[in-house]
């Protein structure tokens, strides 16, 4: 890790990145560096072309600069995540969330105490457990991103937006969320299954 300054070494600590997860992409293209950095499980690539706005050579997988923009890191930690992927469903609303928890019981809790875009009905329905639970829920989104629905609602006397909110029912979700795990060979298990509950 020679090539690491100072600078990015402190950035990379402040962000609990391990050097173990640095990727040195010297000479790659982004689809090059991305392709091995998703194989060999790394967060960041250094030796990469400089950013435009401050000359940053810091970049995710996806190429974005991370110094730039820190979130990115975050979605990624996320996308890398195992964990639990679950699907909750509104009878109020006709609508069903998918979201991703280390914990189904203080999650479904969560959604209701918070009454989680407006509403306070929430039953978590389904929930699998999974090492690339992070990835499954960023696919399934994506796959149900058709159907996506964007309710703003006040939380704490601030004005908050659901997002992972989908204008489906859960049969149809669940299927999708079956499918996504099979075509990427995603291996789960089950840990809730009250699919009789839905409508």
């Amino acid at each position: 890790m020679s090539d690491l300054n100072k600078q990015q070494i402190r950035f990379l600590e402040e962000h609990n990145i391990s050097l173990n997860s640095v990727f040195d992409a010297k000479g790659l293209k982004k689809s090059e560096y991305s392709n091995l950095m998703k194989d060999l499980n790394k967060i960041v690539a250094f030796n990469v072309t400089p950013c435009s706005k401050f000359g940053h050579t810091l970049r995710t997988r996806a190429g974005h600069c991370c110094q730039c923009n820190p979130a990115y890191l975050e979605f990624q930690k996320r996308n890398d995540a195992e964990g639990i992927v679950y699907i909750a469903m509104s009878q109020i609303g006709k609508i069903v969330k998918i979201g991703f928890t280390k914990s189904v019981d203080i999650r479904s809790e969560s959604l209701n105490r918070t009454e989680y875009g407006g509403l306070n009905d929430w039953k978590i329905i389904y929930a699998i457990e999974s090492k690339d639970a992070g990835k499954i829920e960023n696919k399934i989104c994506s796959e149900l991103s058709e159907f996506s629905r964007y309710i703003y609602y006040d939380h704490d006397n601030h004005t908050q937006l659901a997002s992972e909110i989908f204008n489906i029912n859960s049969t149809q979700a669940i299927k999708i969320l079956h499918e996504v795990c099979n075509v990427n060979n995603f291996k789960f298990k089950i840990l809730v299954n009250k699919k009789n509950i839905q409508k």
